[in-house]
């Protein structure tokens, strides 16, 4: 499981990156989501053409509405990256812990340990810092940032937990093959009430940024299913903390990649939202399984997971 929540890590940083490098080349958002969502379709099908079928309706209420939802929030946070440096970008990730906290307490029952509430608090307290920390002048990109950043964050934690919950049901492949599906087809139905023409805007895009955007479905299609599979066994809210090196990360490709201006003060916010992240609890994880006797479902111990 180490393994996967590092790969997964980088491979967000990754992703931020080319999205940041797409954007500036003049990109534009939805074009970046549309052929993304379509490059990565076919691999999906592939993965999940050989996996048996669940036969419940929550399966595929639950995949649904985390399609609709993330493709909401990707769209919403490819905004906010094009009006902001990546430096700023990457500290409001922290938030996603208290937001993932919250829906996992609402909509699955999960109780993190209090041990593991400090350690989401110590997150966002160095993702403050990091933040505040940030030497960009412009007021204007912090205040886009604060609309469009937050809204994607939202919707993309709310989606997390519909798509949790289909991983429960469902095996991660399909899954990732299902939730694709449905997020393409928002993608296309926001383009077109857009008056957009959403074929036209794949072929145009992959014809100017193929192989950007070949890179970005790679790297999207292994970090969402890394993810899903990371789900299948962590809470929620602690998936969400075992993310949040990535902000670190982001913030050295600002610097060194970008060029953008970060002052000495974000860099004691680093050494905490690193540890915390890596120090959280992994004593006894907890999901929804059925009981294959009764049929019944609710919350069910799985194994240790040790991340040192």
């Amino acid at each position: 499981m180490s393994f996967f929540i590092l790969t997964r890590v980088l491979l967000s940083v990754g992703a931020n990156a080319v999205q940041k490098r797409m954007l500036l080349d003049g990109t534009r958002t939805t074009p970046i989501w549309l052929a993304t969502y379509s490059l990565v379709l076919v691999p999906g099908l592939a993965l999940a053409i050989f996996r048996p079928l669940p036969g419940s309706a929550e399966f595929w209420g639950n995949v649904l509405l985390s399609g609709l939802l993330d493709a909401a929030g990707n769209l919403a946070m490819v905004a906010a990256l094009r009006t902001t440096d990546l430096s700023i970008f990457g500290p409001l990730n922290a938030f996603c812990p208290i937001l993932a906290l919250l829906f996992g307490w609402i909509f699955l029952r999960e109780t993190p340990s209090a041990v593991g509430a400090l350690s989401v608090a110590i997150i966002v307290i160095g993702a403050l810092v990091l933040f505040s920390g940030n030497e960009t002048p412009h007021v204007g990109a912090r205040l886009r940032t604060f609309s469009f950043r937050p809204l994607g964050l939202s919707l993309s934690t709310l989606g997390a937990v519909f798509l949790k919950r289909a991983a429960v049901v469902g095996c991660a492949e399909l899954t990732l093959c299902a939730w694709t599906a449905c997020g393409l087809l928002c993608l296309f139905a926001f383009s077109i009430g857009s008056g957009g023409q959403p074929l036209a805007l794949v072929t145009t895009s992959l014809r100017q940024h193929g192989a950007w955007l070949t890179l970005h479905s790679v790297t999207f299609i292994a970090m969402q299913w890394l993810t899903i599979r990371i789900f299948q066994h962590t809470l929620l809210a602690h998936s969400f903390a075992y993310f949040q090196p990535a902000m670190v990360l982001q913030l050295l490709l600002a610097r060194f990649l970008f060029r953008e201006g970060i002052s000495h003060v974000a860099l004691p916010g680093a050494p905490s939202c690193v540890l915390e992240a890596c120090c959280w609890p992994g004593k006894a994880e907890y999901l929804f399984v059925e009981d294959t006797l009764s049929g019944s479902r609710g919350l069910g111990r799985v194994n240790h997971i040790h991340l040192h």
